[in-house]
């Protein structure tokens, strides 16, 4: 779903994919998150490894593949997709192995929280614990802010991104989950824009923005740049009011197009369904109870 929407604007109205390039990015990370899962399951039989050795096996070579790529000539071979490619790409280079390395680890961490906030059997142990979670992470979004987040430059910041971005998002997510009643709050309108992410990413370059993606469309006369702030104020809910409807409504068309396309492909990979044999037990218990029902009943004494 979330590649035909943007290769048929792509082929559509004659754009570059490399517009979307986030796209092509969660697509390279779902294949390299799901080679690695199949590394583990081919190490199963020759080693008869544990499942948790396996999987930090695959994760290693995850590792190493990545490193291999990246970090020797061969990423210029990104620039045969374009130089947009070549650089988004390098941008994000380790964010699908930190992801399957926190997958890895969540279950042990699931163990952990389900330790320390044990509210029957909590002791000064999961106390301790409790707030050197939550100092930990003030500590390492601190550290991150401190030694790189503060720099403004973009091409001093954007080589070392890769490497240190899991700093401030493994410290948000200690914070965030060192209280029952942090975990139990969320944004419901955080949670709804989220469900349309893609489409308000996609559509953002045709509908929210225009003049080299500096300005939004000026639908409120006198609502330009050089115009009252009321007014500037009204376009932009006006035009956001609009984009997000589009976005909406382009998801909802995107999930009932995937739905249909994955029935028709079902039904031509496997066939019609047989129909329903002369003797089966569902079709004669509807049958007697069919017969049943129309039956008269006897008047009884």
């Amino acid at each position: 779903r979330i590649n035909y929407f943007p290769l048929l604007l792509s082929f559509s109205i004659n754009v570059k994919l490399e517009l979307y390039y986030v796209v092509p990015l969660h697509t390279a990370g779902f294949f390299v998150t799901m080679a690695t899962c199949y590394v583990s399951h081919l190490l199963e039989k020759p080693t008869g490894w544990s499942s948790t050795k396996r999987n930090l096996a695959a994760i290693v070579i995850c590792l190493l593949v990545h490193i291999l790529f990246y970090e020797t000539p061969l990423v210029d071979l990104l620039k045969v997709f374009g130089d947009e490619y070549h650089f988004r790409f390098q941008s994000d280079k380790y964010s699908a192995w930190v992801g399957i390395v926190s997958g890895f680890v969540w279950f042990k961490f699931k163990e952990y929280m389900q330790w320390c906030y044990n509210v029957e059997s909590q002791q000064w142990p999961q106390q301790v614990a409790m707030w050197g979670q939550r100092l930990g992470g003030l500590g390492l979004i601190f550290m991150w802010y401190t030694l790189f987040g503060h720099i403004q430059d973009k091409f001093t910041y954007n080589p070392i991104h890769p490497y240190v971005f899991w700093l401030p998002v493994a410290g948000w997510l200690m914070l965030r989950n060192s209280s029952k009643y942090l975990c139990e709050l969320h944004a419901g309108a955080l949670e709804f824009f989220g469900r349309i992410t893609l489409e308000t990413y996609v559509l953002q370059f045709h509908v929210f923005m225009c003049n080299k993606v500096q300005h939004i469309p000026v639908v409120i006369p006198n609502s330009g740049s050089d115009g009252p702030l009321l007014l500037k104020t009204l376009n932009m809910l006006l035009c956001g009011t609009i984009f997000v409807a589009l976005a909406f409504w382009a998801r909802q068309i995107t999930i009932t197009t995937q739905t249909t396309m994955t029935e028709l492909v079902g039904l031509m990979w496997r066939g019609p369904p047989p129909p329903p044999a002369d003797d089966d037990p569902t079709k004669s218990v509807e049958t007697q109870s069919l017969v049943s029902s129309e039956t008269p009943k006897k008047e009884t004494a």
